[in-house]
């Protein structure tokens, strides 16, 4: 899979993410009894994050050299894992940890697809 189709499900995945995390404290709020339908979600968002940021910014190190969207990645699924597997019994902590890994992992994707569009040799 291209790394450029890979950032896009990268950042689609990451607003999904923001949108999740932002959204569920007003469903739990509203309708505790949604609990069981998002409470369960932030694993299996984690496991996908995780393989994309691994199809994502492996090949793009690799073939553009440029360290920043794999630091940010990193951060980002540091981030993401520390919510979801430390902080998930903390509402508070388990969005601003997530919210602010998924604000990282965009960032990432970002600078990843620009870095894939301003490569010459990636036109080919």
């Amino acid at each position: 899979m291209r790394t450029a189709t890979t950032d896009l499900i990268g950042q689609t995945l990451s607003v999904l993410c923001v949108i999740h995390c932002a959204a569920t404290p007003i469903v739990l709020a509203v309708a505790p009894a949604a609990m069981g339908a998002f409470g369960h979600a932030h694993p299996v968002l984690l496991i996908a994050v995780l393989a994309t940021a691994a199809m994502s910014f492996i090949p793009g190190y690799r073939h553009h050299r440029q360290t920043t969207p794999l630091l940010l990645g990193l951060g980002g699924v540091t981030l993401l894992t520390l919510g979801t597997t430390l902080f998930h019994e903390s509402l508070a902590l388990d969005t601003a940890f997530s919210v602010s890994g998924a604000a990282l992992m965009l960032a990432a994707h970002w600078k990843n697809r620009t870095a894939h569009r301003h490569c010459h040799a990636c036109e080919a």
